[in-house]
């Protein structure tokens, strides 16, 4: 009777278990790697390869501790060791502190990152450009930093670089956020014939138009594929873009040539582009920071004139559902991409407050037929947490897609985990 007894008991954990499988998301914890740990309130990460070595490197802004440092990839064989990413401060003698952003520029359109752009929100409401100038990178005393029109003060969010008016370098596109009285707006900086450190003062500030309270998301694409980059935007309501106007308006009248706004969704905040089909149109996620079962949603592209967007929800029966929706819970930073072995589409969120801070949704089918996405969760749940924005890459060179983010903490109070990277377990060597 015993022995029956326990097998009915076994046979009823089962039956739970897989009645579980569909209804709770799995957990699936990857590596957590800390390249920098050192400062106070990392906030975001960029990638590139600035030192052409074909490897991933990294730069980040640390706000509170007024820091921002260039991450040199060591390598697969030492990428897990904290000690040998070696972080290189590239302030160059510009004050940091409340900086929001730091970004790779190529800003002489050779193909290669060879300078960063900070955007910096703190006192000095800045937009600085650093250069390094004698080809050692991870020299401090090498790197000099200049303010980008220093008479024009904001509290700069983010910061691209691209040719947008047809001439010269890299021209610098800038989002801000309102403060002081100031509205948020999106600001392009005309760049010099030559773009170094002698030419400065040569940069010309131009307004484009007003948004939504701060800048969360800023991308240059060519939305419309006239062979122009427009410039893609997120405020903190809703995710649109200005259509470049052409060489001929920018350089005969900047100042007063139209940028027409495109507005994509006014709901929504942080986003990505993704080609889930390799049909050559990408398609935009966009994050929601409702409390309800709406995760995110995709935006399906319709045509080729960037106008036309099919939207489509996509929900998970446990995120923001039961006891856990009445906590704070934030959407930080979405990533499209291939992740695991699967022939299906991957999303990677990062998120701030209470709960999972990273996890990764893709679709059960067709995206246009089912809402419900997979959940899988990445890291164990948290108390506190504040991811910022994430980058999918392959940091480690084993051709699968790693996560690069930062763990900012919570200010004075918690200098958070640094910046990190999660290693993709689909081709994790057997020993490291």
């Amino acid at each position: 009777m015993n022995y029956l007894h326990y097998c009915k008991n076994c046979l009823a954990l089962i039956a739970v278990l897989a009645i579980a499988k569909y209804s709770h998301a799995q957990s699936n914890d990857w590596r957590q790697w800390s390249i920098d740990a050192s400062g106070n309130g990392a906030d975001g990460v960029h990638t590139g390869d600035i030192n052409r070595d074909g490897l991933v490197d990294v730069v980040s802004g640390w706000e509170q501790s007024g820091e921002i440092k260039l991450y040199l990839n060591p390598g697969p064989a030492r990428v897990r060791e904290k000690a040998a990413w070696a972080g290189t401060d590239i302030s160059g003698g510009l004050e940091i502190e409340g900086i929001e952003d730091a970004a790779f520029a190529d800003l002489d359109l050779d193909g290669f990152v060879e300078t960063v752009i900070s955007s910096i929100e703190g006192d000095t409401k800045s937009l600085g450009i650093h250069w390094n100038m004698r080809d050692k990178l991870d020299d401090p005393g090498s790197w000099r930093a200049l303010t980008l029109t220093p008479g024009h003060h904001r509290g700069y969010m983010k910061a691209r670089a691209g040719q947008i008016d047809g001439s010269g370098g890299a021209d610098i596109v800038a989002g801000t956020k309102t403060m002081d009285g100031e509205h948020a707006g999106i600001y392009w900086f005309k760049s010099p014939e030559i773009s170094a450190a002698a030419t400065i003062n040569k940069w010309q500030r131009f307004f484009i138009g007003e948004i939504n309270v701060k800048t969360v998301t800023l991308v240059l694409k060519d939305m419309d594929l006239d062979n122009l980059l427009d410039i893609v935007y997120s405020g903190r309501n809703g995710v649109g873009w200005f259509r470049n106007p052409g060489s001929s308006a920018l350089t005969e009248n900047p100042t007063g040539a139209f940028w027409e706004r495109i507005v994509i969704t006014q709901t929504g905040s942080e986003f990505t582009f993704c080609d889930h089909n390799d049909d050559g149109r990408e398609d935009i996620v966009i994050t929601t920071s409702k409390k309800t079962t709406m995760v995110a949603k995709w935006l399906r592209r319709l045509d080729d004139s960037g106008r036309r967007w099919q939207e489509y929800p996509i929900t998970s029966d446990v995120l923001r559902a039961g006891p856990e929706s009445s906590k704070k819970f934030v959407l930080k930073g979405v990533a499209c991409g291939f992740v695991d072995a699967d022939p299906h589409i991957d999303l990677v969120f990062t998120a701030s407050g209470q709960g999972r801070g990273v996890f990764m949704m893709s679709p059960r089918g067709d995206i246009r037929d089912d809402q419900t996405w997979n959940l899988v969760y990445l890291t164990s749940y948290a108390d506190d947490m504040k991811y910022d924005n994430l980058q999918l890459v392959d940091i480690d060179g084993d051709s699968d897609l790693d996560i690069v983010t930062t763990e900012e903490g919570e200010g004075i109070f918690s200098s958070g985990d640094g910046v990190l990277w999660f290693e993709n377990p689909l081709y994790t060597p057997v020993e490291h």
